[in-house]
């Protein structure tokens, strides 16, 4: 539902607007006169009343005004530094650009030569003891320039704020007034919301008496309103999408029997508590005629995988079929080594299907499947191609599902008729995310590791700590241990300056660890080459293997007890944590050593630290969320979600709250949305992907 009309919404109409700066809008994501409505500034400049430099606090962002001393570049390899120095007579700060183009230079020598007034925006920090503004944003100031609240939008190369707030101005004036609100007058009126209307005019034109920390801080009614908008249209979608799943029948499934008491009778241990509720719950759910749609989650190594194990001999016992699916041909491979050895002993047959199966081999386990000759399936992506049918399929399953798209999860369960659905992760998050990413979802947590399993020691070694390392590795070698040592890059990379697997793996063999054997796994191997490496490892036929992230989900190695991630700054905070995983697996105490690299930022070592300090994998959840932000820590692109532009779901969980006791009290009260709402809905999910059911 397009809030204005498409007559007259092409870019060129507006004032000012030539098919360059067309063009140019475009990658800002703006392609038609619409766009520039709901293109809202980053932040606002306070040119009533800028702050003298001497008041300026560190750490605090303020609005300057000065005159311009110099400009300057000085060059770096690999980049340089842009310096304008400012002042206001009562003092100096040095406004900085430190990845910048030529066109910037450019731009800042023909407008603002020494001696112009500027005024320039941004956040303060101290450098060697002197005041300094990081990429700030720069304008005309005094008589020469805007005054009052002055809206800073996004740019991009070759568009200036001018263009951007002509544009914006004349899309105003043109098309807000056909801005139509599609929000129920009762919601907006119970949130004390503005409507649609005035919170687009006051985004872009604030009123002059607007307290500019609230209004920087995003935090007016006018931020509220279209940040509920989007996490309202979002919540409105993740329920139908449920409501649409509840509402079907499937199957049930009967859960516990002979079958799992012979296989249990088998293990050389017993559940944990907290994995006997998971099943007490799961079987609950395969009893009734609604199917399971339910997450599992929890730490590294709790045991996940031995539930969907059980849950998948419910289905087997009754003659159906269960499948997993999972991210890594790696991981597929460990899956259906350990599935084979637990069934073997239960005269259960396991499939395993992935993408480099050769062409007998995957012809031959297609009929097995379509006919239901093979109780349990396990493979990638490559499971849910054309042709790859069950006879009848009772339980899919998803292994780390945040890896795989909305629609790859949906593709796997329509392989049956409405089986039950679950999905592990071992990615823990708070509750505000997870009404994001596992809204349609049931949820439940195994919060507790097997008996006997120690914590992984984890320490921080620094470049002058390199023969340190060296040695544990061989002790724990000599000890009777495995160890992996896991590089961000297959190949050396010049402009990195990193060490690769693939050229070290040959160091460690010839010049560190001759009497060694050292094996090499990397994501660019065959799917043989993979498999027969992962073997010598398992077998001990490898002592040392050297490894990309391939190796990062679900590899499960008891005698490895050694890792050690190179240039572990490069990683992620939940990523170093599931490497740590890796290790720790068995009875033996096990450790982390994270090598930094030479020269590593501050929000680095805090990194490292973070993990060096703590196990828990929903606190390095938490920091990591705080550090990244949502999109990056759960790769929002590649999970199928829809992209938010201007909420953020954890900044913003009280307002993600209201939304989701709306959308749920608009859903219970109306069969079907009513059509501003569906129409809505429709267009906010339709940037990401249909309303369709998750799983």
């Amino acid at each position: 539902m397009s809030d204005v009309p498409e007559s007259g919404n092409d870019l060129t109409s507006l004032e000012g607007i030539g098919d360059k700066t067309a063009g140019r809008l475009g990658s800002l994501g703006i392609f038609r006169a619409e766009d520039l409505l709901f293109f809202f500034p980053r932040i606002y400049q306070d040119r009533t009343s800028p702050k003298p430099i001497s008041a300026l606090i560190p750490g605090n962002f303020s609005t300057v005004q000065g005159q311009v001393l110099s400009l300057s570049e000085r060059k770096f390899h690999p980049r340089g530094t842009l310096e304008i120095l400012l002042t206001d007579g009562r003092g100096v700060v040095s406004l900085k650009w430190f990845r910048y183009g030529k066109w910037l230079r450019k731009s800042l020598e023909k407008k603002f030569p020494p001696g112009t007034i500027i005024a320039a925006s941004g956040k303060v920090s101290v450098y060697n003891g002197k005041l300094e503004i990081h990429h700030p944003d720069v304008a005309l100031g005094g008589s020469g320039g805007d005054t009052g609240i002055v809206p800073i939008y996004p740019l991009t190369e070759g568009l200036g704020q001018h263009t951007i707030r002509r544009g914006a101005a004349a899309a105003l004036r043109r098309y807000l007034p056909a801005v139509k609100e599609w929000i129920p007058e009762e919601i907006l009126a119970e949130r004390g919301l503005p409507e649609l209307k005035t919170a687009v005019m006051n985004l872009h034109n604030p009123p002059p008496d607007q307290d500019i920390e609230v209004l920087n801080a995003g935090l007016t009614p006018w931020h509220d309103r279209v940040r509920f908008g989007e996490l309202f249209a979002f919540q409105l979608g993740l329920l139908s999408r449920r409501m649409k799943f509840v509402s079907r029948t499937s199957r049930p499934v009967k859960a516990r029997g002979a079958l799992e008491e012979r296989f249990l009778s088998g293990l050389p241990f017993r559940l944990t508590a907290s994995q006997e509720k998971a099943l007490k719950v799961i079987g609950r759910d395969m009893e009734g005629n609604t199917p399971m749609h339910r997450l599992l989650q929890g730490e590294v190594g709790s045991g996940k995988t031995l539930v969907a194990f059980i849950a998948m001999l419910w289905a087997v016992a009754e003659g159906r079929q269960a499948v997993l699916m999972v991210p890594t041909e790696v991981l597929a491979e460990q899956h259906f080594r350990t599935f084979s050895g637990w069934c073997r002993k239960i005269g259960i047959e396991v499939g395993l299907f992935t993408g480099s199966m050769g062409d007998r081999e995957r012809s031959h386990l297609r009929v097995k499947s379509a006919e239901g000759s093979v109780g349990i399936i396990v493979g990638t992506h490559a499971l849910i191609q054309e042709g790859v049918r069950f006879g009848d399929l009772a339980l899919a399953v998803v292994d780390e599902q945040h890896r795989f798209g909305v629609l790859q999860r949906l593709a796997l369960k329509e392989k049956g008729e409405s089986p039950h659905f679950l999905v592990m992760t071992a990615t823990p998050i708070p509750r505000s995310l997870s009404l994001v990413i596992y809204g349609d979802l049931d949820i439940t947590t195994i919060d507790e590791l097997p008996e006997g399993r120690k914590p992984v020691k984890t320490v921080l070694f620094e470049e002058s700590d390199r023969s340190r390392m060296y040695l544990k590795v061989a002790r724990e070698v000599s000890a009777g241990g495995q160890v992996y040592i896991v590089y961000p890059l297959v190949e050396e990379s010049e402009k990195l300056e990193l060490l690769a697997a693939n050229k070290m793996a040959g160091v460690y063999r010839e010049n560190i660890f001759p009497h060694l054997k050292v094996g090499l796994l990397t994501g660019r191997m065959s799917a043989k080459e993979k498999e027969e490496t992962m073997s010598r490892f398992l077998s001990g036929q490898f002592q040392v293997l050297v490894a990309t992230t391939v190796i990062e989900v679900g590899v499960d190695v008891s005698n490895a007890t050694l890792m050690v991630v190179e240039n572990a700054e490069r990683f992620g905070l939940f990523q170093l944590h599931q490497l740590r995983g890796r290790v720790g697996r068995g009875q033996k105490e096990s450790t982390c050593i994270l090598m930094a690299g030479e020269n590593i930022g501050d929000d680095a070592r805090d990194r490292l630290n973070t993990i060096v300090s703590t196990s828990s994998g929903f606190c390095i959840a938490e920091t990591d969320l705080r550090m990244r932000g949502p999109g990056d820590f759960l790769g929002v692109r590649q999970s199928g979600l829809p992209c938010f532009r201007f909420a953020d779901p954890f900044r913003d969980a009280r307002i993600l709250e209201w939304a989701r006791d709306c959308a749920q009290k608009i859903l219970s009260d109306h069969r079907q949305l009513p059509r501003p709402l569906s129409e809505k809905v429709n267009e906010f999910w339709s940037r990401g992907l249909e309303i369709k059911e998750s799983g």
